[in-house]
C-alpha cells in the first residue's frame, strides 16, 4: 500500500521530452502575437492623434 503514491509520480517525467518543441513554437507565437500587437496599437494611435 506504501507505494500506490509513488507509481503514479513516475509517468510525469516521459512527457517532457516531447513538449520542448511545442513550448518553443507557443514561445516564438507569443512574442509575434506581442509584437503585432503592438504595431496594431501604434497604428491606431497615429490614427487616433491625427
Amino acid at each position: 500500500m506504501r507505494n500506490v503514491g509513488r507509481v503514479t509520480h513516475t509517468h510525469t517525467h516521459t512527457h517532457t521530452h516531447t513538449n520542448r518543441k511545442e513550448r518553443g513554437i507557443t514561445l516564438i507565437a507569443l512574442i509575434i502575437t506581442i509584437i503585432l500587437l503592438l504595431i496594431l496599437a501604434g497604428v491606431a494611435i497615429n490614427f487616433a492623434l491625427r
